[in-house]
């Protein structure tokens, strides 16, 4: 009787050992996933916390109260103009009309339309879709199919500017790209620098794979544009000076390229027939990629 119950004992001991063990499994591994959890939670946390203090700065809730943005755009690169007319969008982007003394463009969320029939169509998908993006790049990071990456302290040093900062000026910043098939050019990216003081969209640095070209041979040659000279606009900020520059992943601007300026920036009501085209309007072929 006594052996029995000596075996008995041992049994029991055993199977509570091994519950234990497995328990104190269980829960480690438990505390790992809810650890990995976590962590991907404040990954995610940081991401949206930089993306809204942006938006948040832009306005971005009051911006889209209002129905459409209207402004003159006179674009300038190597010292030929490229633009100079007039720009009216929705805030949203999804309905976009620009307009020069030659042609007028649309976007009607599906295609771009231009009139006259007889105009020139060169660049006119790409004009009226990269210049209103730019434009509202500030209220687009957390449009669907945007993905970000937070990249950290980064600077930017001017090489154009004699005696600058051999340091440069340091800012937020990240990554932004694109899902597949997400608008014309789904290989584009962006770095986006935000100021630490004003979280303003103080820079964006992209290349430009519109037309088919690879996004190893748009890497060789990538650009930034720097968001100056902001003007209250009805509560709202925006940027009526934009330079465009050489720059490398190392930060550094080398060559001014080109130049925007942006006025008579106001907001409108939207009417039925302002965004319609012209009965001589032909449709712009979106570009094979």
């Amino acid at each position: 009787m006594k052996l029995n119950n000596v075996l008995v004992v041992l049994m029991l001991s055993a199977a509570l050992m091994a519950c234990g063990t497995k328990k104190s499994e269980q829960d480690e591994s438990s505390s790992s996933a809810v650890d990995s959890t976590e962590t991907a939670s404040q990954t995610t946390t940081k991401v949206d916390l930089f993306i809204q203090s942006i938006e948040e700065a832009h306005q971005k809730a009051k911006i889209k109260q209002k129905e459409v943005i209207q402004f003159d755009l006179n674009l300038s690169f190597g010292g030929k103009t490229k633009f100079n007319g007039s720009i009216v969008m929705t805030p949203s982007g999804n309905l976009i009309k620009m307009k020069d003394s030659a042609r007028t463009l649309i976007w009607d969320g599906n295609d771009v339309l231009i009139s006259p029939d007889s105009a020139n169509t060169e660049g006119a998908r790409f004009s009226v879709l990269t210049w209103s993006y730019f434009f509202a790049a500030a209220y687009k990071l957390s449009d669907p199919g945007a993905q970000m990456k937070l990249l950290g302290e980064k600077s930017l040093k001017n090489l154009a500017v004699e005696n600058a900062d051999s340091t440069g000026f340091n800012y937020d910043a990240a990554r932004l790209y694109f899902g597949d098939e997400v608008g014309d050019s789904p290989d584009d990216w962006y770095i986006v620098y935000k100021d630490k003081e004003t979280n303003l969209l103080a820079a964006m640095a992209y290349i430009v794979t519109f037309g088919g070209k690879s996004k190893e041979k748009a890497e060789e040659t990538p650009h930034l544009i720097t968001y100056e000279a902001y003007a209250d606009v009805e509560g709202i900020p925006i940027a009526t000076q934009w330079n465009f520059w050489t720059w490398n992943q190392e930060g550094e601007m080398g060559k001014l390229l080109g130049e925007a300026r942006l006025t008579n920036i106001k907001f409108i009501k939207q009417t039925t027939d302002l965004f319609k085209t012209a009965g001589n309007a032909k449709r712009v072929e979106k570009p094979e990629v």
